[in-house]
Order: structure tokens, then C-alpha cells, then sequence
């Protein structure tokens, strides 16, 4: 059975004749008719009735009428794939997030930046160790992560060894999200002392979250905080800050999203920390079209917050 078959077959039933179907595709009669007779007996059955009429379809010529359009049609798509740019056929994103709520709308803004037929997305949310790994093992294009000044001259030793480049979007102050009905007042700064009786959310625990234990905040140590919980999806995490008397360490690029859901910000008073924004890929690899995209809807977005 070949494509110009089930071509002239097709052509046939829509045309209603023999007759007519040689005229549109330049083809005699004979040839036309031993064609068909052709795949006739490939099948083993009639496939259509020949009267003074025209032509009707058997039962078993109208299946084969309806998967030689599906089948034809699929061949137009291949031919059409070899003027099409491998860009605007495929494209794919995968990127590892720590430590920030990415605004909602991104992955709309991406899409609507996209010309392929087909996207594929891949948001891992984890942790900054997991980021690295993702990235370094091909897993993730592109890392995203929020580190203060002692994490961030380790990760990138470590970074530096994996042949991963580091960029620093930008930097700004700890902040302390938690939502508006847990506090008396709507203020700018707090002591640390005044959160110890609540509970603090916490992203997984990995190395470099580990170095933070032994930081302080205006003299009190992360490990004075004994009620905790550890979450790793970032939704869920809003959703247990407006329902619990839960809070959650962060940064200024989490403000703004975390705003709709009544979640307050706040700095903590005498804690010079300073959280810096990562953006990492590998060394000496182009990036794809669907990671530049991204990465510059990634700075319009937070490189002047």
C-alpha cells in the first residue's frame, strides 16, 4: 500500500468518479481504475461500487476512506516539518526554583513569548543544593536561588567546581513574612524575639540551609525557633501562613505575591543579613530559545525590585 494509493483513492470518493478524479489530478482513467483495483486487492474486499452514477463507498471502503485522510493528512504535517525550524516546532524549559513565589503570570508570559507547536515546562520546586545539582546534571537549563552572604560565597566554590556560572540579579534585607491577623500592627520592623512563640515554616533542610542554624537575628539564633514545620511546595506553604499563626523567613522579591494572600512583610530590626537573588546555568553552553525567554522575563520582572 503507498501514499499515491490511498491518494488517488481519496481523490476518487471526493471527486464521485473515476472519471472526474482523472481530470483533477492529471492522471488517465486506466491508471486510475488499476490503482484502485489494486489496493481492492490488497484489502481482500470491494472497496467502492462502480455504476453509470458514479462511485459509492462499501462498509469497508468508508473505514478505509477515513484512515487514508488521517494518514495523508499526517504526511502534509512531515513535508511541512522540513521547511519549519526546530524552534517552532519544539520548544522546552526546565527550570529548579528555591526560596521565592514566582509570580503567577510567568509561565503565561512565557507561553505567550512561544512560537512552537509544542511546550514543554518543567518547574521543580526544591531546595539551593538540589538546584545546583539539577543544573550541573542537565537535569534543569536554569537554577533560581535566594542566598544570604554566607551561603552564597560557598555555593559558588561549589558552583565554580561544577563548571556552573553564577549571576546575582540583586540584593536586599531578611524579610519576615506572616499574615495580617497574627499581628497587632501593621509595621515596618520587629525584634526576632517577637516571633519565638510562633511557628516557623521551613523550606527542606539541606547543607546549605544547615549553615543558616547557627546565624543570628538581632542576638537570636534560628535554633531558638523549637516550633517549625518543613514544607516543600510553595502553595501550600500560603495557604498554612493564612490559616496558622505561621511565619516564614524570606526576602523582598516574595513581597508582591504574597500581598494578595493578606501575607505582611517585615524587616527584623538590628539583622544585617542581606539575601541576594541566583540565577544559575552552565559554563560555555548556549542557552535555548525557550531559556533566553525566560531569563529576560526573569530580569524585566524582578531586576528592579
Amino acid at each position: 500500500m503507498k501514499n499515491q494509493q490511498l491518494r488517488y483513492f481519496v481523490e476518487v470518493v471526493d471527486s464521485g468518479s473515476i472519471n472526474k478524479a482523472s481530470e483533477k489530478l492529471f492522471v488517465s482513467q486506466p491508471s486510475l481504475s488499476r490503482s484502485i483495483q489494486s489496493l481492492e486487492e490488497e484489502m481482500g474486499k470491494e472497496l467502492i461500487i462502480r455504476s453509470n452514477h458514479g462511485v459509492t463507498l462499501t462498509p469497508t471502503g468508508r473505514l478505509m476512506y477515513y484512515y487514508a485522510q488521517s494518514i495523508l493528512s499526517q504526511f502534509q504535517v512531515l513535508e511541512r516539518l522540513k521547511d519549519v525550524s526546530e524552534e517552532k516546532l519544539y520548544s522546552k524549559l526546565t527550570v529548579s526554583v528555591d526560596s521565592v513565589f514566582l509570580r503567577d503570570d510567568l509561565i503565561l508570559q512565557f507561553y505567550k513569548h512561544m512560537k512552537s507547536a509544542t511546550t514543554e515546562i518543567h518547574m521543580v520546586e526544591t531546595t539551593a543544593e538540589q538546584v545546583l545539582a539539577n543544573v550541573s546534571e542537565m537535569k534543569s537549563e536554569i537554577g533560581i536561588t535566594i542566598l544570604n552572604d554566607y551561603q552564597l560565597s560557598i555555593y559558588r566554590k561549589m558552583a565554580d567546581a561544577k563548571e556552573i556560572e553564577l549571576n546575582i540579579l540583586g540584593k536586599g534585607p531578611l524579610y519576615v513574612h506572616i499574615n495580617e491577623k497574627n499581628l497587632d500592627e501593621l509595621v515596618e520592623e520587629k525584634d526576632a524575639r517577637d516571633f519565638l512563640d510562633f511557628t516557623l515554616i521551613h523550606l527542606p533542610y539541606d547543607f546549605f540551609s544547615n549553615l543558616n542554624m547557627s546565624l543570628t537575628m538581632d542576638g537570636v539564633q534560628l535554633s531558638r525557633f523549637k516550633k517549625t514545620i518543613t514544607m516543600s511546595n510553595y502553595h501550600a506553604i500560603i495557604n498554612m501562613l493564612n490559616h496558622t499563626d505561621a511565619f516564614m523567613l524570606g526576602n523582598k522579591w516574595q513581597i508582591e505575591e504574597l500581598k494578595h494572600s493578606h501575607i505582611h512583610s517585615m524587616r527584623i530590626r538590628n539583622c544585617d543579613i542581606q539575601k541576594y537573588f541566583v540565577i544559575i546555568r552552565r559554563k560555555r553552553e548556549v542557552l535555548s530559545e525557550a531559556g533566553k525567554v525566560f531569563l529576560n522575563i526573569i530580569h524585566e520582572t524582578y531586576a528592579d525590585m
